[in-house]
């Protein structure tokens, strides 16, 4: 009866410690930082001449910043990407890292409208600069990108529109006296 009732107890001992290990060896997921920043934006584009210097506004050929919508999702493939979208152009930011109150990316080599975009850094956070930075707090999302000075005339430029020539023209005489070769294109844009 005895060694019955030792039994019993080891055995009960020995899967109460089984069922309590168990636990912790269960792993918590570490939620995605990208889920703050799913949702539509509002904000603007500013252009902005590439220099050695960095970037340097030029309101009288490039105009006031433009007002642009869009929005901002997961990327289903990558699960370190997002996946922006803005006035029909979609651009995939990559190499997501958390922040303290957000996170930062880079913005992939890509083609948009047979024309090559790179990421810029206009984003700082601290003393780092990042292609692109979205804050939780105040929900803010900025990014960056360059594109060649000939490409960006193509993109912009329309046969049968007058004023496109003009500006055309504008863009390449400022980058050929500066000696200039990329526009960096801003986007500045808060979550609605």
């Amino acid at each position: 009866m005895k060694r019955s009732l030792l039994f019993a107890m080891g055995a009960l001992l020995g899967g109460a410690l089984l069922f309590t290990s168990c636990g912790k060896d269960e792993k918590t997921e570490d939620p995605d930082v990208r889920d703050a920043a799913v949702g539509n934006y509002t904000g603007t584009t500013t252009y902005y001449w590439a220099t050695d210097e960095g970037m340097e506004a030029d309101e009288e050929t490039f105009g006031k910043p433009n007002s642009i919508n869009g929005s901002v999702e997961k990327d289903a493939e990558q699960l370190s990407a997002i996946r922006l979208a803005f006035d029909g152009d979609v651009f995939y930011g990559n190499k997501i890292a958390a922040a303290s109150n957000g996170f930062t990316f880079d913005i992939e080599p890509q083609t948009v409208e047979d024309v090559k975009v790179t990421g810029y850094n206009v984003a700082k956070l601290g003393t780092a600069e990042y292609n692109g930075m979205f804050l939780s707090d105040d929900k803010t999302l900025t990014f960056g990108m360059k594109i060649s000075i000939e490409d960006f005339i193509d993109l912009f430029f329309d046969e049968e529109d007058e004023d496109s020539w003009i500006i055309a023209l504008a863009i390449a005489a400022v980058a050929d006296e500066e000696g200039i070769d990329y526009v960096v294109v801003k986007y500045d844009l808060t979550k609605r």
